[in-house]
């Protein structure tokens, strides 16, 4: 797996977990600062929306 590959998919990970916490009402501060860093790793890697919507419809 590559570097690109990894960052995209720990992103894709951590925005899963937010977007469950929307669907249920609410977010943790904590988890949405991991899921704009974990983003912001990405876009270093050339990580893009299209790359975040591909992952987040496989699972």
């Amino acid at each position: 797996m590559s570097l690109k590959e990894s960052a995209a998919d720990a992103a894709a990970q951590s925005l899963r977990t937010v977007f469950e916490q929307l669907d249920n009402g609410g977010t943790e501060p904590a988890d949405v600062r991991a899921a704009n860093t974990a983003m912001d790793v990405a876009g270093v890697f050339g990580v893009t929306a299209d790359d975040y919507a591909r992952l987040l419809h496989q699972h």
